[in-house]
């Protein structure tokens, strides 16, 4: 999926994937426009997935959510821990990848603190903020189960 010849090449695809699902996720309720994101990149899936085609480094993933961040520190984009995860997500599972987006909350000072990441099969973490060590999970979303819902839902 992203075997572009310059590292600059996958910073703007993954600024263009995060822009389309931060715009896909602002509006509305957002397990309805997450499971619609779902819909839309099944056939992604089922094509990487036929194809064989995981070529997708978690390392580099990290990388580019860590540049999302950055542009939005800078005030360059408007990046959450969300949608940056999301975003990952999206490119893992259009690789054939099944990775689980995660949400979390606790308790810090009298306030709730929630944050978002992505875990992939293997257990390991994609998460370019490294918070999520002490959240309770409180959200676990698959972009195939809630593509899957829907089929069942209009069948």
């Amino acid at each position: 999926m992203m075997n572009f010849r310059r590292k600059s090449d996958d910073k703007l695809y993954a600024l263009v994937i995060h822009s389309l699902i931060r715009s896909a996720l602002k509006d509305g309720d957002f397990l309805q426009s997450y499971r619609q994101l779902a819909v839309q990149l099944f056939p992604f899936f089922e094509n990487a997935i036929r194809r064989k085609e995981v070529s997708v480094s978690s390392k580099r993933l990290d990388e580019l959510g860590r540049y999302l961040i950055t542009l939005d520190e800078e005030d360059q984009v408007v990046a959450t821990c969300v949608s940056v995860a999301a975003t990952a997500q999206a490119i893992l599972f259009c690789s054939g990848i099944q990775a689980e987006l995660h949400i979390g909350v606790k308790k810090i000072d009298e306030k709730l603190f929630a944050h978002a990441w992505v875990k992939l099969p293997d257990g390991s973490m994609i998460d370019p903020q490294n918070k999520y060590g002490d959240l309770q999970i409180i959200r676990v979303l698959k972009l195939k189960d809630e593509a899957e819902r829907w089929a069942a839902s209009v069948i």
